[in-house]
């Protein structure tokens, strides 16, 4: 297995200014600083971080792909009424922003998104290894250069493989491998790399 070193927060230099991304939501802000207006989250739950996308992007064109369902493609489990629900709360928390909800599993939903349509992707769906490789190998040819390919839960847990499908995929491709702290609030480490 592969394993990179983490350090604190990834410090980067936008437009002459620096910023320190220390949690996800500065990931977000960073998205913004760069310009970009259309994104992707896959794997959205209720909602959450894609609302906290649109706060700090305004005029973000969001695309919202889950299938908020029980299905092969789906390991955050629960019931058929907790995935409807997180959908139902989704729509709300998201209602007077520009989303669109893709009820669909993540590699179904790829394949009606041309290749570099989209600024960044941030993708927190199934987190086995299999899907996750899968996810950022699709969507990043969804991300067009220069654009950032980014997700979440960057850690050890339940046999999670985001450490190991996203270190091999970097190593592979000579990426620079971004992470941020720790989350206090909600969630685990996100990850991102330049395409």
């Amino acid at each position: 297995m592969v394993h990179t070193k983490r350090k604190k927060g990834s410090v980067v230099m936008v437009l002459g200014k620096t910023m320190n991304i220390k949690r996800r939501y500065n990931l977000a802000k960073y998205f913004n600083e760069l310009g970009f207006k259309v994104g992707a989250e896959i794997g959205v739950a209720d909602g959450r971080f894609s609302k906290d996308l649109c706060k700090a992007i305004p005029g973000l064109k969001l695309f919202c792909v889950d299938p908020w369902d029980i299905s092969k493609g789906n390991s955050r489990g629960g019931s058929k009424e907790r995935h409807s629900g997180n959908y139902e709360l989704a729509k709300e928390r998201l209602a007077s922003y520009k989303v669109t909800f893709i009820k669909k599993v993540s590699m179904d939903a790829v394949l009606g998104f041309e290749d570099e349509a989209l600024d960044f992707v941030y993708i927190d769906a199934n987190h086995d290894f299999d899907f996750v490789m899968q996810d950022i190998i699709e969507w990043s040819k969804k991300v067009k250069k220069g654009g950032i390919v980014s997700g979440h839960d960057y850690y050890n847990f339940r046999n999670s493989g985001v450490i190991e499908a996203v270190d091999i995929y970097v190593k592979v491709h000579g990426l620079k491998l971004n992470l941020t702290d720790k989350a206090v609030d909600h969630g685990e480490v996100s990850w991102w790399f330049v395409k």
